[in-house]
């Protein structure tokens, strides 16, 4: 049997030898498309070239005279090898343009390539595969794909996902889901329904991972497939509603005088709105302000709610304004896809202040005060002798 093997890998290279100079489209190593499969558990991986690269399908091309041939490299390895379809209970084996593996070990982890090819042409692309292993609360290195609901919206569902083709219609598989490490049993508003999970109002408290568990049978043998995605809870889109700005203010005033810095946040709310990109400027007499010859920085900050809704801030700042500065016109803008608004920050330079004159003229006012009052205190007697004696009344003149 080894010899066999060792005979069928030099034939395969022997192949790929002769055929170095004919034309061959490489369409090399898809990473964008890398798949990862739990150990222990069958997959089915299609060739891409058929579904990304090629504009004809596979039983075009067969019927055409091509072949499709399959290949990989291991992982930490540089030599490709044909796959070995000759392994026990036909663990991996090829359907038309499907790589079968009943089941998956992590030894199959590396990058697969399937080329169609007859004596004059070739077409090729590679792609990544990886195995990984999960604990008994279904926790892994997936890359989970996440289910958005909307935030109490009515009933909404999720689907046990990737399970097309594994197994024929008139199986009926035994499906079991999971919340975390939790089986769904009797939970307040999550109903399991076949290959459907039912979420009768969804709230924030639904936010995790869901796992269903598909066992079936093929051929006297029990195949079990875990798949598992993220429900996050987002806003509903009864909530949605065009960006509202916080600041500017048309109540707050941001006067400077020259020199100072000025510091005006444009902060804006943005309800949560599927596929709708927020976007927040500042324009400075009607131009954006890298357009602008003012020495200006604009930082953004975002503050991201559970739902999903944001908080945008773009904070415009200049060191050393001008009194030119203070006379421009500051715009924040914002937009999404229920609309746009804008709204101006109110600039003014401070009025003079004559601080040092008044200090000192209310200084020398009290002063004033204080000497006349001690005055009064130490001379009134001779006040009162001396208005008597040249503004009072002769008391000799009136006793007459």
């Amino acid at each position: 049997m080894g010899l066999l093997w060792c005979v069928m890998s030099l034939y395969f290279y022997g192949i790929l030898q002769s055929h170095a100079s004919e034309r061959c489209d490489d369409w090399g190593l898809d990473t964008m498309r890398q798949i990862q499969v739990y150990e222990d558990e069958p997959a089915r991986i299609k060739c891409p070239l058929f579904e990304h690269f090629l504009k004809y399908n596979y039983s075009t091309a067969h019927s055409a005279g091509l072949t499709l041939i399959w290949y990989w490299t291991r992982q930490d390895r540089d030599l490709e090898e044909p796959i070995n379809f000759r392994l026990p209970e036909n663990r991996i084996s090829k359907e038309k343009d499907v790589l079968w593996f009943r089941p998956t070990l992590l030894n199959d982890t590396g990058n697969y390539t399937c080329m169609l090819r007859n004596t004059t042409y070739c077409s090729k692309v590679a792609f990544p595969l990886e195995v990984v292993q999960k604990d008994n609360c279904f926790n892994s290195p997936m890359k989970l794909p996440v289910h958005k609901l909307y935030l109490e919206y009515g009933v909404q569902k999720i689907s046990c996902p990737n399970i097309d083709g594994f197994f024929p219609s008139n199986i009926k598989p035994n499906i079991t889901w999971y919340m975390g490490c939790r089986k769904i049993h009797n939970f307040n508003n999550v109903l399991p329904e076949g290959m459907n999970l039912s979420f009768i109002i969804a709230m924030v408290s639904n936010n995790g991972d869901y796992t269903c568990v598909v066992t079936y049978p093929e051929n006297g043998r029990t195949f079990t497939l875990t798949r598992t995605q993220t429900v996050k809870v987002v806003g509903s889109p009864n909530d949605a509603m065009p960006p509202h700005i916080y600041s500017p203010d048309d109540h707050v005033v941001y006067e400077k005088e020259p020199g100072e810095e000025l510091l005006i946040p444009c902060k804006v709310y943005f309800s949560y709105l599927k596929d709708s990109r927020n976007e927040i400027w500042w324009t400075i007499d009607g131009k954006k302000p890298e357009d602008t010859t003012i020495d200006v920085s604009v930082n953004e900050s975002v503050i991201l709610k559970v739902t999903e809704d944001e908080t945008r801030t773009q904070l415009l700042s200049i060191k050393k304004v001008t009194a030119e500065d203070l006379k421009r016109n500051y715009v924040c803008h914002a937009r999404n896809a229920k609309g746009e608004v804008d709204r101006a920050a109110n600039v003014k330079q401070k009025a003079p202040r004559y601080t040092v004159e008044l200090a000192c003229g209310f200084g020398a006012t009290v002063l004033l005060v204080v000497i006349l009052i001690v005055i009064y205190h130490v001379y009134w007697l001779e006040m009162v002798l001396f208005y008597r004696a040249h503004f009072g009344t002769d008391e000799t003149i009136l006793g007459e």
